[in-house]
């Protein structure tokens, strides 16, 4: 009895374990049936008076009908889960249901009606053959149908029924009592939960087999929602940075040769609020480069006065606009050139000075600009902001640098934006190992100090500049432009129609300029990648292979282009593109790039 009593606990404590583990229910039904099974031939066997009702009483009295219903109940529900059986056989798992109501009327009569106690056993035992007879039914029905059934539960069932058989015959007295017939039903349980176990260890190895396939399928979906949110971001962006490209662009050339000041002002509140929402799309596709690990520094010369002082011209105007005060200051020493991400170096700036004047309601906003040599080759570039704004409480401090935290949430239903300049700023700052620090008091004020280290470059003469136009001259070159949008092709001419000595040809699909340089010769083609009949990764993969000419499958191309993603960028590279210029396009850096490979 020791060891079938063993075998029991130790069944029904691991298939809890296992229930906690996987959440499986499966698991509890036959662990409850195992423990309630137990307890009925420990009832049957007399140690549950001896050992937990030595009193007696109601239970005493009636635990064998007790734990014979409740143990029926859970085979029942164990064996309907285990099949599947509401989703292959509709039919048996509605019977199931049936007699789990006739199991529960049995039970309330045995409690609140004391005088049918003497059918309460007969009827037990007629409900427990039920439930077996279900179960060989249903089992049979499955594998009529050529529904897999698991080998080690259909035999543990027959060990069952013959054990209960046995037990149920000599109940009524239509066999010999001997000592098997007397303890048939605990070889048959015992056997039966031995078989059983071995099939929930094959329904362990489904349900993780079956986990891992979900994982696997939601990896894949996953992957495949990244793809979609990639395709519909470089989507998103091309379709806002060709419309940004032409009010840009042209508001800027209306705000420097209009001779009407009211239209030059206007255009200026163009320029600027289009930058504003270039600034809002650079930040949206960031945060998703951010998410994805994209985010790579593209390290160039720049010049850090030239650049941080058109950054700052661009602040003070905005600052004027809102009637806040702006105050600049630099310090000396600061190299003329520097190596370094001079893009996100500015992002960065924009970012933090662009919070600044949005949090000040009234007072001031202030720049300074300086740092100090590291060593002969480095110099820490120091950019210290402040205002006097509403400042920020210690608590949220913490917080500050995140994405899409509560703070960052209720910040923009009041003041606006996306919630994400800081969290860009701390990740662009960190990925070109510098510092930022936030000094803070409500309602004083905020003071940011950024520390970046740079490569100082040492310059024989200084960098060329392009502010005057008279140097835009390209002496003679011939450009091929192609692009689909009519509003880019009229930028684009805006521009080219200030170079001296240039001409332009123009054609509106990959197909167009293919045909256009076979009959034509070229010193430089500017491309855009998104365009109908033929776009131009297949028309600078045709021109590389030399279908316009072995002569000309060198040609320096330009890709000129509102996708921003890195997996265009690196795509350019790869198909040979000797460039990459986004749109909106700045015609200092579009000359630079020209003259550059022209």
């Amino acid at each position: 009895f020791g060891i079938f009593y063993g075998i029991l606990i130790i069944a029904a404590i691991i298939y809890l374990f296992f229930f906690f583990g996987l959440k499986e229910r499966t698991f509890i039904y036959y662990a409850m049936y195992v423990t309630f099974i137990g307890l009925l031939q420990f009832a049957l066997d007399g140690y549950f008076y001896q050992y937990f009702t030595p009193g007696g009483g109601w239970i005493s009295r009636h635990s064998v009908l007790l734990f014979a219903i409740i143990a029926a109940f859970f085979l029942g529900r164990y064996s309907q889960l285990f099949l599947e059986l509401n989703r292959r056989d509709r039919t048996m798992n509605r019977l199931f249901d049936v007699l789990y109501g006739l199991l529960a009327i049995l039970f309330l009569v045995l409690v609140f009606v004391p005088a049918a106690l003497p059918i309460c056993y007969p009827m037990a035992n007629i409900l427990g053959m039920c439930v077996l007879i279900l179960i060989i039914t249903s089992v049979a029905r499955l594998q009529i149908a050529r529904k897999p059934v698991d080998g080690f539960f259909r035999v543990g069932i027959l060990f069952l029924i013959a054990g209960f058989v046995v037990f149920i015959l000599n109940n009524f007295g239509q066999i010999p009592v001997t000592f098997f017939s007397q303890n048939s039903s605990k070889f048959g349980t015992g056997v039966e939960v031995i078989f059983l176990s071995l099939s929930m260890a094959n329904l362990i190895r489904k349900v993780k087999n079956e986990r891992e396939e979900f994982n696997r399928l939601a990896l894949e979906k996953s992957e495949e929602m990244n793809d979609m949110k990639s395709y519909f971001l470089s989507n998103i962006s091309h379709e806002l940075r060709t419309p940004l490209n032409a009010i840009m662009s042209l508001s800027a050339e209306l705000a420097s040769s209009s001779p009407d000041e009211k239209t030059r002002h206007d255009s200026q509140v163009i320029k600027y609020s289009a930058h504003s929402l270039l600034s809002s799309v650079n930040d949206i596709l960031d945060f998703s480069k951010i998410e994805k690990g994209e985010i790579v520094l593209e390290p160039t010369r720049f010049e850090p006065i030239k650049m941080l002082e058109h950054i700052k011209n661009n602040a003070a105007t905005r600052a004027k606009d809102q009637n806040l005060e702006f105050h600049y200051s630099k310090s000396d020493g600061i190299p003329d050139v520097l190596s370094g991400d001079a893009v996100r170096l500015a992002q960065i700036l924009n970012n933090v000075l662009s919070n600044a004047i949005k949090f000040t309601a009234e007072g001031s906003v202030s720049l300074a600009i300086g740092g100090k040599e590291m060593s002969k080759n480095v110099y820490r570039l120091t950019l210290t902001v402040g205002d006097t704004g509403v400042g920020i409480t210690k608590e949220k401090m913490n917080n500050i640098f995140g994405s899409f935290t509560q703070d960052n949430i209720n910040n923009k239903r009041k003041f606006g934006g996306l919630g994400l300049g800081l969290y860009i700023v701390k990740t662009l700052v960190d990925m070109q190992g510098g510092t930022i620090k936030m000094d803070s008091t409500p309602g004083e004020g905020t003071i940011c100090t950024i520390a970046i280290d740079y490569d100082i470059v040492k310059m024989e003469k200084p960098m060329e500049t392009t502010n005057d136009p008279a140097i835009f001259d390209l002496g003679g070159k011939h450009i091929l432009v192609v692009e689909d949008n009519a509003i880019n092709q009229l930028v684009i001419k805006a521009i080219i129609k200030k170079w001296l000595n240039t001409t332009a040809v123009y054609a509106n699909n990959g197909q167009e300029a293919l045909d256009a340089m076979r009959e034509h010769n070229f010193d430089l083609v500017l491309m855009d990648l998104q365009m109908p009949v033929m776009d131009g990764y297949e028309a600078t993969i045709a021109i590389r292979k030399g279908e316009v000419g072995d002569d000309k499958k060198n040609i320096p191309i330009i890709a000129v282009t509102a996708d921003v993603m890195e997996t265009t960028k690196a795509t350019v590279k790869e198909i040979g593109m000797n460039e990459y210029l986004s749109k909106p396009l700045k015609i200092e850096t579009l000359y630079e790039a020209v003259k550059r490979l022209a």
